[in-house]
């Protein structure tokens, strides 16, 4: 070949040395380039942003480059010279443009960098900024509404403390628990003892006392004043919707609202009091205690309460994140306490056989327990640490809550910097395929102008990959004026040629097989899983008759065209033409493990293909082709049969005449895809089909159930998705069917006639109910 080539060994030692040179200076640069972005990338970000490389840091990186890349390529041509002599004008024309070209995409690397830094920080500081002051001003939301509510309660006790003792009170008491969906239970306690209370009812609080009605969702109960004796009743009343009751019960307490501490709170201070957060004995999950005073002439007589939920923060915490995996945390640093957690359920512990609020340094999060330690310790509000849970690098920052809302609590956001680092690192990623792309163009180039003599074998070798991959390029090639590769070049086209004629005959997958192997083709078969189709034209014999042989031709021609490229593209393989019908099989020679779906999808893309064609037929007057296609999967014998001069790769068996007969089916019922029930069997989820009937093709003797394909469930694609009434007219004629199969022909005739009327024209149906009256009637 190399003789072919007529090209000296001279010519090819300074071919080669040229390129030789440009690759050694290239790789050297790029592996300069490939280095200072993997630096880059290690830069971690800091909090508060500030920049970790100033605006010289980039100029650094390329001016260390430049110096480096020069002494470089003069080493390696210096280092080279004796064995490759003087220099080409295209290879030095090539290294002079590498090393101007490949410090500027450095440059534009290392200030793409440094603004993307400071951009993402800022972003990182401002999401986290809004993330605090909106979980702040949520838990501030969640207080101070329910505090004016209870100023208001505490007003109305305060002008008719007696009202309180009567049930017409605790419609007031509804509408204040009702009033925010944190409130949990509202309660007016009297200094008598008296204590009225409306609270919610949950699924917690009915398996917490059984004698609560299945059925209800409010309480309302009331303690008596004191009268000389501790104990006293408690009346409890539920109901479902309100005010409607659904059952009552008293029990003993000698629970007395006095003692307790808040209400001792609020006594002596005369003013709003915050009580917990402490977890609700009922339902295991924390509340806030709100208590205002009631005073009525100066004088103390008792509290308007209410008991705040803290889901609705924690619900908040989960949907107001600064970045997908931050963690959010509402906590009180005095006392080490969690206040409110994206999980209620690690927000509180079990501990000694009673719930307790979880501590900011045993909570089940390594994550929050490593940044309260180190804050502890550093005294730092903003700070990076690396997660012992995961390693990733993680963006502390604790902010208090304002001094007005009267709680020492604060707010700690957690962001992994890979949220936000991500994109920049991405951006680099690209920058960097920027410059190996240019780079090989530049290496393009230069191949294209110092191998010019070499182009025309290159193609010749394109030809013949393309031949091996059976993906014919009907390019002319680049024509040579050496007589030899010219010789050459004419034989490999008048080969592609010729193969790609015999691929018509033969099918393409056996034909690369035998190409890629160098096997001889040979006589011989084995048994597969294959499906199987058939296709031919409704009343094709009448038209035959009536259209004169060129327009006969010239639709069918059409007609083939279209359906083999259906079913080429869903990977099939085309066995033969037989008159107006075309036999067609997946899972050979080449197998695929969903060959019954590509089946079905070829089956579907020749339909509406065929659709579209007769519409277009119609409009210039010619006749329709109406396609009728029966599809099968079974076990089948595959491979080569005939003799041994002539031979033909197909298929046989007793899948293979099911198939041909499920084609002739449709005519009896009206169907354009017939398809058997092994078919449904193998990809039902995936396929939408009807049941059509049990039948008994010629030559079996077993019945089996035959469906109509109407499209590909889930699928966008207008050639396969079904019709919007597809899965109704299903449905309906499943329980048709039903009936059918189980001999109720009467209730079968009264199903079909329901598809009638809803789908007057629906051949299937029609078919059907006159089978179910001939039936009847016998």
């Amino acid at each position: 070949m190399s003789t072919g080539l007529y090209m000296s060994t001279a010519q090819m030692l300074r071919h080669g040395r040229d390129v030789l040179f440009t690759l050694c200076l290239t790789s050297g640069l790029v592996f300069l380039s490939a280095t200072q972005a993997l630096a880059l990338d290690r830069v971690p970000l800091q909090p508060k942003w500030k920049p970790q490389f100033q605006f010289a840091d980039p100029i650094l990186w390329v001016l260390l480059a430049v110096v480096a890349a020069i002494p470089l390529g003069w080493i390696l041509y210096r280092r080279l010279a004796p064995t490759i002599g003087v220099l080409r004008l295209s290879a030095a024309m090539s290294g002079l443009f590498v090393l101007l070209s490949i410090p500027v995409l450095l440059f534009i690397l290392a200030y793409n960098y440094w603004q993307n830094s400071a951009t993402i920080n800022a972003t990182l500081n401002d999401v986290v900024a809004k993330t605090k002051r909106a979980s702040i001003d949520d838990a501030q939301s969640l207080i101070n509404p329910v505090a004016a509510t209870l100023e208001l309660l505490a007003s109305v006790a305060a002008e008719a403390p007696e009202t309180f003792k009567k049930e017409e009170s605790r419609e007031w008491l509804y509408k204040a628990l009702t009033s925010g969906p944190q409130i949990d239970a509202v309660y007016v306690s009297l200094e008598d003892g008296y204590h009225r209370v409306v609270t919610r009812i949950d699924d917690d609080r009915r398996r917490s006392d059984p004698k609560i009605p299945a059925t209800a969702n409010w309480h309302s109960s009331y303690i008596d004043s004191f009268s000389g004796s501790p104990r006293r009743v408690r009346h409890r009343t539920f109901y479902d919707t309100w005010p409607h009751v659904v059952g009552s019960y008293d029990v003993g307490t000698i629970e007395d609202i006095r003692a307790l501490a808040g209400y001792q709170a609020a006594k002596d201070a005369r003013a709003l009091i915050v009580e917990g957060p402490r977890p609700n004995p009922d339902t295991g999950f924390p509340v806030i205690i709100l208590r205002v005073p009631i005073i009525k002439d100066g004088a103390f007589i008792g509290c308007a309460s209410a008991n705040i939920t803290l889901d609705v923060l924690s619900r908040f915490l989960v949907s107001h994140r600064a970045s997908p995996h931050s963690t959010t945390v509402i906590a009180d640093p005095t006392e080490g306490t969690i206040i409110a957690y994206p999980d209620p359920k690690k927000g509180v512990r079990l501990e000694n056989g009673r719930l307790e609020m979880a501590k900011l340094d045993t909570i089940d999060d390594g994550n929050v327990r490593e940044a309260y330690r180190l804050q502890s310790h550093a005294d730092r509000d903003d700070f990076l640490f690396r997660s012992r849970e995961g390693g990733e690098e993680i963006s502390a920052s604790f902010t208090p809550f304002p001094g007005s809302f009267g709680k020492p609590w604060e707010v700690m956001t957690l962001t992994p910097t890979d949220d936000f680092v991500g994109p920049l690192k991405r951006t680099n990623q690209q920058m960097m395929a920027l410059i190996a792309a240019l780079t090989g163009l530049e290496l393009l180039l230069i191949h294209v102008f110092s191998r010019r003599l070499a182009r025309p074998i290159e193609g010749v070798s394109r030809d013949l990959r393309s031949v091996e991959e059976m993906t014919f390029s009907h390019a002319a090639p680049a024509s040579s004026n050496i007589k030899e590769i010219k010789e050459l070049q004419s034989a490999v086209s008048l080969f592609e040629t010729s193969l790609h004629s015999f691929s018509s005959f033969v099918p393409l997958d056996v034909v690369r097989k035998l190409i890629r192997t160098g096997m001889p083709l040979t006589l011989g078969v084995e048994q597969r899983f294959l499906t199987v189709l058939f296709s031919d034209l409704q009343e094709f014999s009448s038209l035959a008759e009536q259209m004169a042989p060129s327009d006969l031709l010239a639709q069918l021609s059409i007609y083939f065209e279209a359906v083999s490229h259906a079913i080429a593209e869903e990977s099939g393989t085309v066995d033969k033409f037989i008159g107006d019908g075309i036999m067609a099989f997946w899972g050979a020679p080449v197998y695929r493990d969903d060959h019954v779906l590509r089946g079905c999808r070829g089956a579907m893309r020749a339909r509406r293909r065929m659709e579209r064609l007769n519409a277009d037929w119609s409009k210039q007057g010619r006749p329709s082709l109406h396609l009728r296609i029966g599809l099968h999967c079974a076990d089948v014998l595959v491979g080569n049969v005939g003799s041994s001069e002539r031979l033909s790769y197909t298929v046989m068996g007793d899948g293979v005449n099911v198939a041909a007969r499920l084609e002739g089916v449709n005519k009896t019922f009206g169907t354009t895809i017939c398809i058997s029930d092994s078919v449904v069997e193998a990809v039902e989820p995936e396929i939408v089909a009807r049941p059509i009937r049990k039948v008994q093709v010629k030559g079996r003797k077993r019945e089996f159930m035959i469906y109509e394909l109407l499209g590909i469930r889930a699928s966008d694609d207008p050639e396969l998705k079904p019709t919007d009434d597809a899965a109704r007219l299903c449905e309906l004629t499943r329980e048709a069917s039903s009936y059918f199969e189980q001999g109720e022909v009467n209730q079968a005739a009264r199903h079909y006639k329901d598809i009638l009327r809803a789908f007057p024209d629906d051949p299937v149906a029609k078919s059907l109910l006159t089978m179910c009256l001939a039936k009847a009637s016998a």
